[in-house]
C-alpha cells in the first residue's frame, strides 16, 4: 500500500519511516536541552524571588521604598535645621581687624609701646562694634562704637577707621589667599 505522498516524493517508505525517527530524536534532544535550561532557569528565579534568607522580593523592595521615604523624612529635618544654623552664622561676627597701635606715639616708652588696639567684628550685614582699648601708664581706657551697614554715627580714631577696613575686607583677602 502506496501513499500518494511518498510516490510523489519518489521515497520508499522504510525511508520515510527512518528520516521521521531521526528528526523524532532530534527534537527529543532539543526538547531534553530546553528542559534543563528552563529548570536551571526556574531555580535561578526562585533563589531571586525568596532571597538567601528566605523573604520575598517584594518585602525586600518594599522595606527599601520605605526606608528611602524615612531618609527623605530625615533630609527635610536636616535642612530645616540647616535653615536655622546659617541664619545664626549670618547673625554671628565673622569679619575680624584688628589694629595694634602706640596710642602716645612714644617708642621705646615705660608706657607700653604698641599695648593699644582696635578690634572690629562685624557680621555678614557689616553690623557689629569696634572695641578701642588705650593702654598708658595710669591704666586702660576702653571704648565702644556701634557699627551699622558698615558705619559708625560717630567720629572714628584713624586707628578705628584702619580696624573697620580690615574687617571689611576680612573675606576678601581669605578669598584671594585661598585663590593663589
Amino acid at each position: 500500500m502506496e501513499s500518494n505522498i511518498l510516490s510523489f516524493l519518489n521515497m520508499d517508505f522504510d525511508v520515510f519511516m527512518i528520516g521521521t525517527c531521526v528528526i523524532m530524536a532530534v527534537l527529543v534532544i532539543a526538547l531534553f536541552f530546553l528542559l534543563l535550561d528552563y529548570l536551571r532557569l526556574r531555580k535561578r528565579y526562585m533563589e531571586f524571588m525568596t532571597g538567601e534568607s528566605g523573604k520575598s522580593l517584594e518585602y525586600t523592595i518594599y522595606k527599601r521604598f520605605r526606608e528611602i521615604d524615612e531618609l527623605k523624612e530625615g533630609q527635610k529635618d536636616n535642612d530645616d535645621q540647616i535653615a536655622i544654623i546659617y541664619e545664626k552664622v549670618r547673625r554671628c561676627y565673622s569679619k575680624i581687624g584688628i589694629h595694634r597701635y602706640d596710642a602716645f606715639n612714644l617708642e621705646n616708652s615705660v608706657s607700653g609701646g604698641n599695648m593699644s588696639f582696635a578690634l572690629t567684628l562685624l557680621n555678614d550685614a557689616n553690623d557689629g562694634f569696634i572695641l578701642n582699648t588705650i593702654h598708658n601708664r595710669a591704666g586702660c581706657h576702653v571704648y565702644m562704637k556701634e557699627i551699622k551697614n558698615g558705619e559708625c554715627n560717630i567720629a572714628l580714631a584713624e586707628e578705628e577707621k584702619i580696624s573697620l577696613e580690615m574687617a571689611l575686607h576680612y573675606g576678601e583677602k581669605h578669598v584671594a589667599a585661598k585663590n593663589n
